[in-house]
């Protein structure tokens, strides 16, 4: 393809998603990095992450789909059984979630209270309190088993770009069983 024509298809692509906050492309997956989402013919999305480094994040940005460079606009970030948001004590881009108790299709807006973001830490083990930590956490934790598995709770996220969501977490493993490789299931509010 010749230069200009790639400059003038990814200006278009930016475009969009600057016309339809929260909401990328449906291209479908993406095959590089580490992040990948896809958007379901019912207008929500699935996006799987691979969070397997027990040193690196996993930076991903919702108004893309897209893994994000940590220097520029990204919403949450993973690493194995942690998330992270870009709020609170761990970033500058107000990014906050509500836990809720409900189904991913009765969440139809996003709730006015409850709303929290990463915090200090508060139990001395060196690490903040990330949001997705708080109460009782995203994940059971089955001692049998030694698996981890999504609690029922749907996320309401208030994106670095101002951008509503609700997102609830599938999985936690891959095919092959392997922890880290998270898959979220999200859609616009």
């Amino acid at each position: 393809m010749p230069r200009l024509a790639l400059v003038l298809c990814t200006l278009a692509a930016c475009a969009d998603h600057i016309d339809h906050p929260a909401e990328p492309p449906d291209a479908g997956s993406s095959p590089t990095g580490k992040v990948a989402t896809s958007r379901g013919s019912d207008g929500t999305y699935t996006t799987t992450l691979d969070a397997t480094s027990m040193t690196d994040w996993t930076y991903l940005d919702f108004e893309t789909g897209m893994e994000a460079d940590p220097a520029t606009a990204w919403d949450l970030r993973v690493q194995r059984f942690h998330i992270s948001t870009n709020g609170g004590v761990t970033g500058d881009g107000g990014v906050k979630v509500a836990p809720v108790e409900t189904t991913f299709a009765a969440m139809t807006a996003a709730p006015s209270d409850g709303w929290i973001s990463d915090a200090a830490d508060a139990n001395g083990d060196g690490i903040p309190d990330y949001a997705f930590d708080q109460g009782d956490g995203w994940y059971a934790y089955d001692e049998a088993t030694h698996l981890l598995a999504p609690r029922s709770i749907v996320y309401a996220i208030q994106t670095d770009g101002g951008s509503s969501l609700k997102l609830a977490i599938d999985s936690y493993y891959d095919t092959a069983g392997t922890g880290g490789h998270f898959s979220f299931h999200w859609a616009p509010l």
